[in-house]
């Protein structure tokens, strides 16, 4: 029996669809396209005297602020950023705006300033995926009557012996180490890579890799016509944004016949169905595979952060 054959039966006799995703699986996290749309229309209501809201999806309360998932939406420009020990990980999710990045921040306090010199401007769109890299200042400005919602996935700075992969992609983009992949680009990434699925009926490329030997600070884009191989990881936690088509997510339980970081299958864990625009927190250590319905695909951007 085939590992992919293998994996859909264990799915089939042992999951059940849960409605409570974090209450039934600790650490991991599910959402969707509508709920994120629910929760963009709430936001909309609660509008600040700075123009903005926001909402916390997830966080695992390390001091600096990192390992923080957030919703936000802004009415009006922001206040200009900068983090020195993280970076943020944009999905952009309704709207449209302007990023400035890089350049020079102006009177500086803390993580704010009250401008910035220079910079490069970047045009935002739904569903447009952005890098930014630490200690680079950058702010959102929003035409008048529009509005731009994203999630921000704070992810700590990766400070050690950078160890490039031999096939990363040379980026070229200004500020060194900002990447930014419009949506656009990433239907056309995902029509050439649905040309270019192999033995294991998938396909797949790095789209940044900033150096990390254990394989997080990583972007990838991979493209399924069928079942993958469970897997499992130690080191990385998996933020995933799913780009078009729709499978199922076979999550937890227990990992069979472990070789590093994959397996025969997966006996136990829970199921959850995945389509384009939602968004996925799958924790460390904990078994996983991507299943495909015949004739279906699934496309997803896969950010590896480092575990907390």
């Amino acid at each position: 029996m085939t590992v992919l054959i293998r994996l859909s039966l264990i799915a089939a006799v042992a999951m059940a669809t849960a409605p409570g995703l974090q209450a039934q699986l600790a650490g991991f996290a599910l959402w969707s396209a509508s709920a994120l749309a629910e929760r963009d229309v709430a936001l909309s209501r609660m509008i600040g005297q700075d123009g903005s809201a926001r909402e916390t999806l997830l966080d695992y309360g390390s001091p600096p602020g990192a390992y923080r998932f957030r919703m936000i939406r802004r009415d009006s420009d922001g206040i200009p950023e900068i983090h020195d020990d993280g970076l943020d990980v944009v999905f952009i999710r309704s709207g449209e705006g302007t990023l400035v990045v890089g350049g020079e921040m102006i009177d500086r306090s803390g993580s704010t300033g009250t401008g910035i010199s220079g910079g490069t401007r970047y045009q935002l769109g739904p569903r447009d995926v952005i890098h930014i890299p630490a200690a680079t200042p950058h702010r959102y400005l929003v035409p008048e009557g529009g509005h731009i919602t994203y999630v921000l996935v704070r992810v700590p700075a990766f400070t050690g012996e950078v160890v490039p992969l031999d096939n990363a992609p040379v980026l070229d983009f200004d500020p060194p180490g900002f990447a930014m992949w419009k949506t656009s680009e990433l239907q056309q990434r995902d029509v050439a890579l649905s040309t270019q699925v192999g033995q294991g009926h998938s396909a797949r490329e790095t789209l940044a890799d900033y150096g990390n030997p254990a394989g997080a600070h990583r972007f990838r884009f991979i493209h399924r016509d069928a079942d993958g191989i469970p897997e499992i990881h130690s080191g990385v936690i998996d933020v995933v944004y799913i780009q078009s088509g729709e499978g199922t997510l076979l999550v937890g339980g227990e990992m069979l016949d472990r070789d590093g970081s994959l397996g025969s299958g997966i006996e136990g864990g829970m199921r959850y169905s995945v389509s384009a625009g939602d968004m996925l927190h799958i924790p460390r250590e904990t078994p996983h595979g991507y299943l495909v319905p015949d004739g279906g695909h699934i496309t997803y951007v896969l950010v590896r952060v480092p575990a907390f």
